[in-house]
């Protein structure tokens, strides 16, 4: 079974507003990525909340999803996933590494890279797109213990480089893979029409 972490946690300090409930397309940012992970067929998806915790529960309350808690989350992404990766069940074969700051991110993106990772059975499969590498990245379950024990300081790059000779880069014609919001201009240059 394939599971998703989806890293909700952050205090958002550089977008000046919480972005995990920030709008697009009429929902949060919290519930376009959920929505997008379950109709790629997720069977399992975790939710790691910490900062307002009860809001982003709440902007979830209809999805069929598990939450976790970081209590620890002003120590940064890895802590979160390291919340994560401790949630999942032993019958986890993969893991989806989803962020909350992508909503833009949809289910026909996130199965290109699992279906290219089903094929292929590497350590991690990275999409790529213009030599850029983008999320989401999915990594193979037997990762777990590196990823329980990753440094902080360094986070997931520590594994990804640990493993490059097992690494599959998939390359995507969709730049969304790159974009995410972590500044209020960034946000407003993407509602912008696209060319």
């Amino acid at each position: 079974m394939i599971s998703a972490i989806l890293l909700a946690a952050g205090e958002s300090k550089r977008m000046g507003d919480f972005k995990q409930l920030l709008h697009l397309n009429g929902k949060t940012f919290v519930e376009c990525c959920v929505e997008n992970l379950l109709v790629a067929g997720l069977q399992e998806v975790f939710v790691v909340t910490g900062h307002r915790d009860a809001e982003v529960r709440q902007a979830l309350a209809a999805y069929p999803v598990h939450f976790v808690f970081n209590a620890n989350y002003k120590a940064g992404m890895s802590s979160s996933l390291q919340c994560g990766v401790a949630a999942l069940a032993e019958k986890t074969t993969a893991i989806v590494i989803a962020l909350a700051d992508q909503p833009q991110l949809d289910a026909e993106i996130i199965q290109s890279v699992i279906a290219a990772f089903a094929q292929a059975r590497p350590a991690i499969a990275v999409p790529v797109y213009d030599n850029r590498r983008g999320h989401p990245i999915v990594m193979d379950a037997k990762l777990k213990a590196e990823i329980l024990a990753l440094d902080p300081q360094q986070g997931l790059r520590q594994v990804v480089a640990a493993h490059q000779a097992e690494t599959l880069f998939v390359n995507l014609p969709d730049d969304r893979i790159l974009i995410d919001f972590d500044y209020p201009q960034e946000f407003q240059a993407y509602l912008q029409p696209r060319k």
